[in-house]
């Protein structure tokens, strides 16, 4: 089944931070409408003045609409109940979706993504919990309640630096390093691992998260210096209630596989702000270089030109099956409430604007998948549910069962009924029949006397 669309677009703007202590706010978000509004000072005042013009500041406001605003106070949760939760419920349907995060630096999109749970004063707050953490956490809690259903999860996470893609789940880090995109957005060499609860994937993500490149620049006490792309693939199919159909032990069953992408983009820097030199000079180029052929795209896709150069970067080759390919996209944009950003500001919603254009054809990811003699005995054993469900489970296997013995029993009761009905028919054939030749019996000795 094909679903149509568009790429969905949300913005937020983060609160001021204290390098930003004295600057004028220039962004407005307004959640009911989802409307941003970005404020553009005139950068001809000063001159204006010394010409003997009027020392009033003119400003001019540029308006934006997206599927969704989020303004200073919008919370974590809020952020992953529009932006995550529609996504992870197409990859649970055999979708594949993905969510991208796009922004210059410093302007909140690894801690939208990513964090962990942590508060600004490095204490645990849950509430501070960003949309990967929730995703995943959200996914084990549909997992661990569907009780008519088998999942299997599996995770890989990548980075892009300096147009090089490595492995961050690799146990051998060399091997890991310098990957090749073969097919359409596939790494050959890229591990994946299987996570059996959320606590696995949740510690598996902490690992390659470990692996990524961060440095200190002016704009960015922690600024990312790679593109993180986090992969989890999903896989459903029905939960054996009973051994009725197998073959040798096995059986076969209709599977969907769906895959959530979750990439945080590494954020466009304006060197002369950012103030680096050396290797996060390199660095800052090759990443400007890939958001550069990544924002191609979005105008390609958008204008709906016949060509689209996904050949021209590493990211670009990676992400073409999550921007127009066979994929749900939703798209969040982060900025800088500074109005000392506020060019980069219009500049990356101009970008969500384009985005925002990018019609999407997502279909259903189905097959089939051979189950094994162990595997068919788990799942009647209700393995993989907790204490509680396996409870619920084995009452939906008598239930399953009682109503297979009540319909096997109607059915043979309806036979019989059938056999019964048949049987008193031909009866009274036979004794209609017995009744006719009587009859004509009766009437030839009328007819002789």
């Amino acid at each position: 089944m094909a679903a149509t669309g568009r790429v969905n677009v949300f913005a937020r703007v983060r609160p001021g931070v204290a390098r930003e202590d004295g600057d004028q706010h220039c962004v407005d978000m307004n959640a009911d409408t989802g409307k941003c509004l970005v404020r553009l000072q005139d950068g001809d005042a000063v001159e204006r003045v010394l010409a003997g013009g009027s020392a009033a500041i003119r400003t001019v406001e540029k308006e934006y609409t997206f599927d969704g605003v989020f303004d200073q106070e919008s919370t974590q949760k809020e952020v992953y109940e529009d932006v995550g939760k529609p996504v992870l419920k197409d990859v649970l349907q055999g979708y594949n979706g993905s969510i991208l995060a796009y922004g210059q630096t410093g302007a909140g999109k690894t801690h939208s993504l990513l964090n962990s749970g942590m508060g600004i004063d490095g204490k645990p707050d849950p509430k501070q919990a960003g949309l990967l953490p929730r995703l995943v956490a959200a996914l084990f809690v549909h997992v661990g309640a569907d009780v008519k259903n088998v999942y299997t999860v599996e995770a890989s996470m990548l980075q892009i630096y300096n147009e090089q893609v490595d492995c961050l789940l690799g146990d051998d880090r060399e091997k890991a390093q310098g990957l090749a995109v073969t097919g359409k957005s596939e790494v050959k060499g890229l591990a994946w691992t299987k996570c059996g609860t959320p606590n696995d994937l949740l510690q598996c993500f902490q690992k390659g998260r470990m692996n990524l490149v961060y440095a200190e620049t002016k704009m960015n006490k922690s600024s990312s210096r790679s593109h993180a792309v986090f992969q989890i693939k999903v896989s459903k199919r029905p939960r054996a209630l009973d051994k009725t159909g197998t073959k040798g032990g096995k059986v076969e069953m209709k599977a969907t596989f769906g895959k959530l992408t979750v990439v945080d983009l590494a954020g466009s820097e304006r060197i002369k702000k950012s103030g680096v030199t050396g290797a996060q000079l390199k660095e800052a180029t090759n990443i400007n270089s890939s958001l550069l052929s990544f924002g191609n795209i979005v105008q390609a896709l958008a204008e709906k030109k016949k060509f689209i150069p996904y050949r021209d970067s590493k990211l670009t080759r990676i992400l073409e099956d999550s921007v127009g390919g066979n994929c749900k996209t939703s798209l969040l944009v982060c900025a800088s409430p500074s109005a000392e950003s506020s060019d980069e500001t219009v500049s990356t919603l101009e970008f969500a604007s384009r985005a925002a254009r990018i019609e999407i054809t997502a279909t259903i990811n189905e097959g089939v998948v051979t189950v094994d003699a162990a595997s068919l005995v788990a799942d009647m054993k209700g393995e993989g549910l907790d204490t509680a469900l396996k409870q619920k489970h084995s009452e939906m296997m008598a239930m399953e069962n009682k109503l297979k013995a009540d319909a096997q029993k109607e059915t043979s009761q309806l036979k019989k009924a059938k056999e019964d009905a048949v049987k008193a028919q031909q009866a009274e054939k036979a004794k209609a029949t017995e009744a006719g030749k009587l009859m004509e019996k009766w009437r030839g000795k009328t007819e002789g006397g």
